[in-house]
């Protein structure tokens, strides 16, 4: 039996040391490699939950956008349309709008040509035009209800804002313009602030297309790039709407560790990363340290194998040093044990993020147990004895709010109100309103998270609520106020007193109607496009100086209509004051007086009128009384035997003076009525074609009479005598102005029933008169024929017969334009008189 050969020392010592040195290598490898893995799937989790805080916060604050915008609509659709808007009015209101946008954001109305038409920046709105901004042709030209634009700088601010966007348009769809929220990048970068740490992580909202809406850090330094080139826009989000994933970015050549996450009903991708050099800093610190600790162990161990060749005295030291590796490899797991610490340091940020939220958050598992809620989630449904822990069902908590009163909508029935609550709970993607037992109304948002858990966000939206029922309110206070204005009879102007001129806010139908001016026309315009060349300079003086004082004054002038017609306005106008007694405009009440001046100038001519005829009766009755032994004398003696030729030649001059003098008075004594002729009931037709029939015979054949009798059988108190008197003169004085060759047209027709009256009119195509020789027309003895060829009494005697007749005339004439003459009789209630049928004449 050959004996067992003992290997030479040198040789299992060799042995030892490899089979050492491949385990230490083979275990710390293992260790690097996991511990590598394990980082980079820790900061794998820390970017994942980031996107969906970025998420909940993008969709939150874009949603509260949204919403201001429709409110920004319905306001334009109320004011009548993009044009009508501009006013300072429709500023303060769209101001009260921008202040619930985030970071004191700014709204916009730009019309189909991308002109500012309002800004809450300023007032009045400066001038504007995005009509190249890509925003403004992706709503104009390529359509869509929402946008959301990418980052860009403000031409009027400078500050880096993204925009969200909704066309204006009509009934049937066209574009009238858009209405814009500025929101500035500020209000996310402040948020990202909270969730920095030293590895200064990428965190981001993009557009689907790779457009930059926020980016931290580098948003100046990349405003206007875009990052499409990146993996997630060309390829991750077609696979997945939610992943991680590992790139060189395309901006700044950093390779990171990132996740993404598609934003539910938006068009944008949530993107947050951290580097991964700086992610596997630790790591690689951690490498180099423990594969030096292993080469010092590997170098104890080897001088433990030369050790073992020395005495026993040695095997002390050698076990010194084998005790002093075990604690190099505690240190090493101590530093684990930190690392570990460090990933829960990381996670407490985010769950202080999460407390700063100004919104409730909560988080529920897969079986829906609340994992993390914050203090905002709590303060909602807190009530006595209903706690909130984390481990309780959802269900749990809303029974324990129900039975205890917490939410108005589920008093008298609870059960079914929980189950319907946790079926809306368990339904994906919902978004949707609930009041509490305070009266607070909450929006509550709630998503599916990729491990079947909920996640919600419970936004106070109380005081919208408020503000929308005070919206609605002053709606139909608004639409009240506005149909009284319109309902009233009286003209009302706004006028705006920011501004030097006084232009025009607003004016009612009565206004439209009163000047000829159509809303659309003046408004915008200055009130003095109503001023003319008679408008009374002093008056209109002294209302600008009361308007510059802040009082209430009432003035009449001259205004002048859209046509040019000039007409008497009474006017008061006072002024609108805000809160803080400034004034913020002007109200001013028409109405139109030119009625009442008619009247009141037509009542002087009468009550002149009257006193000259009272004053030409008495007159001519004294004279007719000196005449009478004139005429009777003279006519006594021409006829006395022997009276010389000379003398009888005397007496008949006399007499022929004496007789034109009495004709003379017997006119005045016709115009004052102190005399005339018995009337009888006649058939007022039969009358005037008698009456004509008589004058065709008179007048020369060059002037031609147009008949046109309407009514054959009214019947008038009246003289047929003094009618064909009166017919003769208005003829006469038609055929002069014509100079002897024209038409005169005599019309009798009925007025309306309201008057009931017969209206006798003889027009002619003469030359006219001015107003001057018009309102004379009917005073005696004022003619403008030449000296010798009229007494001026004809028209004076028709004046005076028609007024005898309980009747009026008036006239209307213009230079050039012909003269027509009205006279208006009341009809008679007796029966007719019966005529021969007579044939009614025509020119």
């Amino acid at each position: 039996m050959t004996a067992f050969k003992r290997p030479p020392p040198t040789l299992l010592l060799a042995l030892i040391l490899a089979a050492t040195l491949g385990v230490i290598g083979t275990g710390t490898a293992r260790f690097l490699r996991i511990d590598r893995e394990e980082t980079i799937k820790h900061y794998e989790r820390i970017t994942s939950d980031t996107t969906r805080l970025l998420e909940e916060h993008a969709r939150r604050t874009i949603h509260s956008a949204d919403l201001i915008l429709l409110q920004a609509l319905r306001m334009i659709r109320e004011r009548g349309g993009v044009e009508a808007i501009g006013s300072g009015l429709d500023w303060a209101e769209f101001g009260e709008l921008a202040q619930h946008l985030p970071e004191q954001g700014v709204l916009w109305i730009y019309d189909a040509d991308g002109r500012a038409r309002l800004g809450t920046l300023a007032f009045p709105t400066p001038p504007l035009t995005v009509a190249e901004r890509d925003y403004f042709q992706a709503v104009k030209t390529r359509g869509g209800l929402f946008h959301i634009g990418p980052t860009i700088r403000g031409k009027t601010t400078g500050k880096v804002f993204f925009t969200v966007t909704r066309p204006i348009l009509d009934e049937q769809g066209r574009f009238l313009g858009m209405v814009q929220a500025a929101i500035d990048t500020a209000y996310f970068t402040k948020l990202y602030d909270l969730l920095d740490s030293s590895l200064d992580p990428l965190i981001g909202i993009y557009r689907l297309e790779g457009g930059i809406v926020v980016r931290r850090p580098g948003m100046e330094t990349h405003l206007g790039a875009d990052v499409s080139r990146g993996p997630v826009f060309r390829s991750l989000l077609a696979r997945a709407p939610t992943g991680n994933y590992e790139s060189v970015s395309p901006l700044d050549g950093t390779v990171r560790i990132a996740a993404y996450r598609r934003i539910a009903g938006l068009p944008l991708v949530a993107i947050a990363g951290v580097s991964k050099t700086a992610a596997l800093t630790e790591w690689r610190v951690r490498t180099v340290r423990a594969i030096w600790l292993n080469l010092g162990a590997l170098s104890v161990l080897i001088v433990l194998g030369v050790l073992t060749w020395s005495s026993l005295r040695r095997q002390e030291r050698s076990r010194n040093s084998a005790e002093a590796a075990l604690r190099t490899a505690q240190a090493s797991e101590r530093r684990a044990c930190m690392a570990g610490k460090q990933a829960e340091q990381a996670q407490q940020r985010l769950y202080e993020a999460i407390e700063c939220l100004p919104d409730g958050f909560a988080l529920f598992d897969a079986e829906d147990r609340l994992v993390v809620c914050n203090r905002r989630y709590r303060a909602f449904y807190a009530l006595p004895g209903h706690a909130i822990d984390n481990g309780i069902r959802f269900e749990d908590i809303l029974r324990q709010g129900a039975e205890r009163g917490l939410y108005a909508d589920a008093i008298g029935r609870i059960d079914a109100w929980v189950a319907e609550r946790v079926a809306q709970h368990r339904a994906a993607d919902q978004v949707h309103e609930q009041r509490l037992w305070d009266g607070r109304w909450l929006r509550i948002d709630e998503r599916v998270t990729a491990d079947g858990g909920r996640v919600g966000v419970r936004v106070d939206i109380s005081e919208a609520k408020r503000r929308e029922a005070e919206l609605a309110d002053l709606v139909r206070r608004n639409a009240l106020l506005a149909a009284a204005l319109e309902a009233t009879p009286n003209g009302i102007a706004v006028t705006d007193a920011t501004t030097d001129a006084p232009l025009v806010l607003y004016v009612n139908q009565a206004f439209e109607a009163m000047t000829g001016y159509t809303a659309a026309e003046i408004v915008g315009q200055t009130i003095r496009v109503l001023y003319g060349s008679e408008t009374d300079g002093v008056v209109a003086a002294s209302l600008h100086d009361a308007k510059l004082r802040g009082e209430t004054v009432t003035a009449e002038m001259i205004n002048y209509r859209k046509d040019g017609a000039p007409f008497w306005n009474m006017v008061r106008l006072a002024p609108v004051l805000d809160p803080g007694g400034s004034t913020l405009a002007h109200v001013a009440v028409l109405w139109d007086t030119t009625e009442a001046h008619r009247h009141e100038a037509e009542e002087l001519q009468r009550q002149k009128l009257e006193a000259l005829g009272q004053l030409a009766g008495g007159i001519a009755h004294e004279i007719n009384n000196l005449l009478q032994p004139v005429i009777t004398l003279s006519n006594l003696n021409i006829g006395a035997p022997g009276l010389p030729a000379t003398v009888r030649e005397d007496f008949a001059d006399i007499l022929s003076a004496g007789r034109q003098c009495r004709d003379v008075v017997g006119a005045v004594l016709a115009f004052a009525r102190k005399e005339g002729t018995a009337t009888q009931p006649l058939v007022l037709g039969d009358a005037v074609c008698r009456a004509l029939s008589f004058a065709r015979g008179v007048l020369p054949p060059a002037v031609v009479i147009d008949s046109r009798i309407g009514d054959r059988k009214a019947i008038a108190v009246i003289s047929a005598t003094e009618l064909t008197q009166v017919l003769m003169n208005l003829l006469t004085n038609a055929a002069d102005a014509m100079d002897w060759s024209g038409t005169v047209t005599v019309t009798l027709d009925r007025l309306p029933a309201a008057s009931g009256g017969l209206r006798l009119t003889i027009g002619d195509e003469g030359c006219g008169m001015d107003e001057r020789v018009r309102q004379r027309l009917f005073e005696p003895f004022f003619t403008t024929k030449p000296q010798g060829k009229g007494t001026g009494l004809g028209l004076a005697v028709v004046h005076g017969i028609v007024r005898g007749w309980r009747g009026t005339i008036s006239v209307t004439s213009a230079l050039g334009r012909g003269t027509s003459f009205e006279i208006t009789l009341p009809v008679a209630e007796s029966p007719a008189i019966e005529h021969p049928a007579i044939e009614f004449p025509s020119a």
